[in-house]
């Protein structure tokens, strides 16, 4: 048991992220939805995920940049604080401020890019992030989650995990 288990979840984390994505869709809502709670507690700025600052005209700030493709994400601007330090916020590309967990300004840029792009569909940072967190899961505990696919899409990923290296697709 324990050899299907490790095989099923080494194909599973040669998934890309987006199929990967795709095949956590088809998962009950109830079962999705707790993934989602927990694996997208907290705004991350997710690895492979890559931001560009570029200065934005007419404001002490930047344009944020998602990259490869190039996608406007909104702006950050530097502003004091009422102590008089140094905090950034983030602006979505309408102009709206971004607040994800009430905090509407950060101390580091990097914090309020990251927050600026979990708000912004186009960056792909949640998509990343549930990825991200999927294959971070010990072997049993994906294979567990994917138990809960439907029948007919668990046999096509069994198909796909056992199917002899180099055969066709």
């Amino acid at each position: 048991m324990t050899r299907q288990v490790d095989e099923l979840a080494r194909h599973v984390h040669r998934l890309g992220n987006h199929e990967l994505n795709e095949l956590l869709l088809q998962l009950p809502k109830p079962r999705f939805a707790a993934l989602v709670e927990v694996a997208l507690a907290r705004p991350v700025l997710p690895t492979g995920l890559v931001l560009r600052f570029e200065p934005a005209s007419g404001v002490d700030g930047w344009t944020v940049l998602a990259c490869a493709p190039r996608r406007p994400l909104g702006t950050l601007t530097r502003h004091l604080d009422p102590t008089g330090r140094l905090v950034y916020r983030a602006l979505t590309r309408a102009g709206d401020p971004v607040q994800p967990t009430r905090t509407s300004s950060w101390r580091r840029r990097r914090d309020a890019a990251a927050a600026l792009a979990w708000v912004t569909p186009a960056s792909g940072a949640r998509c990343l992030a549930l990825a991200a967190y999927v294959r971070a899961l010990p072997d049993r505990a994906v294979v567990q989650l994917l138990g809960g696919l439907p029948v007919q899409d668990y046999d096509r990923l069994l198909d796909a995990a056992y199917r002899p290296a180099g055969s066709a697709a």
